[in-house]
This record gives structure tokens, sequence and C-alpha cells, in this order.
């Protein structure tokens, strides 16, 4: 369980501050995408066996790799709205699929 918290705690962070664009400026935000690859790879490596909803962790997951993509392939075609739509919009998914998996967690524990 206590994996659970940090992990689930420093992708909320991650994905709080990739929301904040304006604030943190390009390159922070390319760096922190890049720590929540890393992180987001160690949590899903120590945790797999432990899922409860396996479809939900996998589409949260590729949330974050569709918001990736789209935000690498925006830099290269600013002109491209739906680029910039699925990219918010995959990433909002993730967030929320983050939260909604981790209350999962926590509440399927004290039960």
């Amino acid at each position: 369980m206590k994996k659970h918290v940090i992990f689930n705690a420093a992708l909320l962070i991650i994905g709080i501050l990739l929301f904040l664009l304006k604030t943190t400026g390009l390159a922070a935000h390319i760096a922190i995408s890049v720590v929540g690859i890393v992180v987001l790879i160690v949590y899903t490596a120590l945790t797999k066996k432990e899922w409860k909803i396996p479809a939900l962790e996998i589409i949260m997951r590729a949330c974050y790799g569709i918001a990736l993509i789209a935000g690498v392939v925006i830099m290269k075609l600013h002109t491209v709205a739906a680029l910039a739509v699925l990219h918010k919009v995959t990433a909002a998914l993730f967030v929320v699929l983050l939260i909604v998996l981790f209350v999962q967690k926590l509440t399927a524990k004290k039960a």
C-alpha cells in the first residue's frame, strides 16, 4: 500500500505540474514529462501483479502515452487544433483515472 501512496502522490504532482505549462515553461514541461515516464514505468513494473481493474490501469497509462505523443507532434505541427485538444483531453483523463484508481485501491484495502 505504501508504494501506491508514494507513486500516486508523485504522479499526481507530476500531472499538476504538467498542467502549469504557462508557469513552468516548455523546457520544464518536457523535463517533467520525462520524469513522469520514468515514474510511471517503475510504478507499473512494481505493481502490475496487484492491478484490480487491469483495463483501467492500461487505459490510464495509454492516456499518458497519447498525451505525450500528441505533445511531441504539437511541437512540429502548431496549426492542428485537434492535436491540442487530444493532448489536453488525454492528459486530463490520465489524472482523473489516476485519482479514481487510487481511491479504489484505498477503499479496497480498508474493506
